[in-house]
């Protein structure tokens, strides 16, 4: 049993299967994507958490993931096809699409072999266009029960909106073009298109009936500029309570969208949160 706060204390040290981490390679069409494997001290398999990163990913939350690795999971961080290294081109389609992959993986013989990874256990939790995917990488697929996004990026009811609101459209490229230069062969125009294109698929609005049988997290920072709660996480929040979805918890934290005054309150939270998932 758990005799420690994974938040803010070290776990006693296991001398023959101790926490460490490990660069982990894995393939998607034909593309190296590079990540990192935090490995939970402990003999046999544990359960694992997909961590994933926004756009273009300066906020890996590796903090978050020495916390949960500290609180008994194995956490897998990697980069999406087209960022900081891995191959390919970057596009949010890819984005999704390697998160698939990445689930796969974590499924494989090869990874619960080397990092004694419970294949069977898996949660997503993401960050921004991250807790996007975590969510809607959760859809389709039975096992995934628990996702926690934060300041998810609803890119499909973002999409709803640039198609009819030229202000907004503009204003969003501006506040993209920093992130490119760190991307390989996209354009702030070709991301906010992207949205546009799959506004109707990609909105989580539309998704409700398979999300209320998932256990949510979801957490929102008051102040954030890149994803205002009033557009991506209240509409969301509010559909599944009015349906009375049973698992679904949510905060709000007086903070912007990296939470970088906030990150042990951040922690606490998804913490106590794993505490009372269930399989």
């Amino acid at each position: 049993m758990q005799t420690f706060d994974p938040v803010t204390e070290d776990q006693p040290h296991d001398p023959d299967f101790p926490a460490s981490m490990a660069p982990l390679v894995f393939v998607n069409h034909g593309c190296r994507l590079f990540g990192t494997m935090f490995i939970a001290s402990g003999e046999g398999l544990h359960p694992v958490i997909i961590l994933l990163h926004g756009s273009p990913g300066n906020e890996t939350s590796f903090d978050l993931a020495h916390v949960f690795r500290r609180q008994g999971f194995n956490v897998f961080v990697f980069h999406y096809r087209g960022c900081w290294g891995s191959e390919g081109d970057y596009s949010w389609g890819n984005l999704l699409d390697d998160t698939s992959a990445a689930i796969d993986f974590m499924k494989s013989e090869t990874v619960r072999t080397k990092f004694r990874v419970d294949g069977s256990k898996i949660i997503l939790i993401g960050h921004s266009m991250g807790g996007f995917s975590a969510l809607y990488n959760s859809l389709p697929r039975d096992e995934i029960k628990n996702a926690a996004a934060i300041s998810v990026f609803d890119s499909g009811s973002f999409g709803e909106i640039l198609e009819i609101n030229k202000e907004i459209f503009d204003y969003s490229i501006q506040t993209i073009e920093p992130a490119i230069p760190f991307l390989k062969n996209t354009s702030a125009l070709k991301l906010l298109n992207e949205c546009i294109t799959n506004k109707v698929e990609w909105n989580l609005l539309n998704h409700l009936d398979e999300l209320l049988h998932k256990n949510i997290l979801m957490i929102g920072a008051k102040h954030d500029m890149i994803a205002p709660v009033e557009l991506h996480h209240i509409p969301l929040v509010g559909a599944l309570k009015l349906l009375k979805a049973p698992d679904v918890e949510d905060h709000i934290l007086e903070t912007g969208h990296s939470y970088s005054d906030k990150r042990i309150e951040l922690a606490g939270i998804i913490s106590n949160w794993l505490n009372r998932i269930k399989w």
